[in-house]
Formats: C-alpha cells, sequence, structure tokens
C-alpha cells in the first residue's frame, strides 16, 4: 500500500494509492484542514461514488478508514462556506484559468461547461424534493435564479443563462441551490410563503 502526505495550509494530509495512480485523501485529515467539527458533516456533501472506506496503517494498528477521492476534494472545498476554503478555492481557480489558457478555451467558455454541469445536479436535487415535480417546477426554478442575478448585476430585465457574463454565473450557482432548497421546504411543509420574494430578499440587492 502506497501512502504520502501532503502539506496544505499547515495540515498533514494523508493520500492512500487505492489503485495504480489513483490517490485517495484520509477524509478526516482533510475535514480537520477545512475547519469542521466532524467528519460526517463534511461527507455528507459527497457522491456515493467520491467517499469510500480503506484499510490503512496507523501508529495503532491497521484501521479501516473513510476516504474521499479527488472531485470528492473539490466538491467538499467548493461547497464549503468555510474561510479556511477560501486559499485553496483561489488556487483551484487559478489552476482552472491555466488548464483552459494551455487548450485555447475562452473563459467563458469553462464557464459554459460548469454550468451546465451544476444545472443537472440542481435539477436532479429538486425532482427529489418535491412530491410531485414537474416541468412548471424547473421553469419556476430557473426563472427565480435568473431574475434575482440580473437583478443584482444592475439589469432592469432578466438576462437568461446564455446572456449572462462568467462573473454572473458563478453567482447564479448559490442563488439557484437557496431556490431549489426553499422550494423542496415549502412544499414538504405545505408552507403559505412565496420562495421567488424570500430569494429576491436575500440576493437580489
Amino acid at each position: 500500500m502506497n501512502i504520502r502526505i501532503e502539506t496544505w495550509l499547515q495540515h498533514d494530509i494523508r493520500f492512500v494509492e487505492v489503485t495504480p495512480g489513483d490517490w485517495w485523501a484520509v477524509a478526516a485529515d482533510v475535514a480537520d484542514a477545512l475547519g469542521y467539527s466532524k467528519v460526517d458533516s463534511m461527507m455528507r456533501k459527497l457522491k456515493p461514488n467520491q467517499k469510500d472506506a480503506h484499510l490503512m496503517s496507523t501508529p495503532g494498528g491497521n484501521q479501516e478508514m473513510s476516504i474521499i477521492s479527488e472531485n470528492g476534494i473539490y466538491r467538499a472545498v467548493l461547497r464549503s462556506r468555510r474561510k479556511e476554503a477560501e486559499v485553496f478555492e483561489e488556487w483551484l481557480y487559478d489552476v482552472i484559468k491555466q488548464l483552459r489558457q494551455s487548450s485555447g478555451l475562452q473563459a467563458f467558455q469553462v464557464f459554459r461547461m460548469l454550468d451546465k454541469e451544476h444545472q443537472r445536479e440542481a435539477m436532479g436535487r429538486l425532482n427529489a424534493s418535491l412530491r410531485e415535480p414537474g416541468r412548471p417546477d424547473f421553469i419556476k426554478a430557473n426563472v427565480i435564479a435568473d431574475k434575482a442575478v440580473s437583478t443584482k448585476f444592475g439589469h432592469p430585465k432578466m438576462l437568461k443563462k446564455n446572456q449572462m457574463t462568467p462573473a454572473m454565473l458563478v453567482e447564479r450557482q448559490p442563488i439557484l441551490d437557496d431556490t431549489i432548497e426553499l422550494m423542496g421546504v415549502v412544499d414538504r411543509f405545505h408552507l403559505d410563503m412565496s420562495v421567488s420574494k424570500a430569494i429576491y430578499s436575500k440576493h437580489a440587492h
């Protein structure tokens, strides 16, 4: 078993080579670096295929430890609102920029690709959170997000996603996430409230 240690933000993070060339990080080490008090809080943010368990040698003997994949690390960092994640996030943006420049892609093309992936995930969460999801619900969530981000950036009329700048697309993602989460809660608990007003009040200013 190959194990190596990388230091990030003065934290030692252990990596184990699960298969040749495929290095996974010890979840507890990543959670500690990101400032999580409990590993489970971070693990809940990950997809099933981004986390696993692996038998590792420790000073106390062999122990089965939770590990997360490379994509799992990125997801944990990008979904964390903790200050500890900001440095890694900035580094990740720099890496994406370098990859984009080396491949000849324009910045807006990269953001379009990232936004499409987020959009698919968001609509999947909305579908799972509503009792009887339908096309009007998906349209509603996107319209609310589009209006909120358009207003936030000073546009008197709503812009569609394909009209937005990369900066607007970045802002749109957490707004869409909040919209979907609130729509699910309202539907589940039969609440008499306006999702759009709540989202505009929080984001569109």
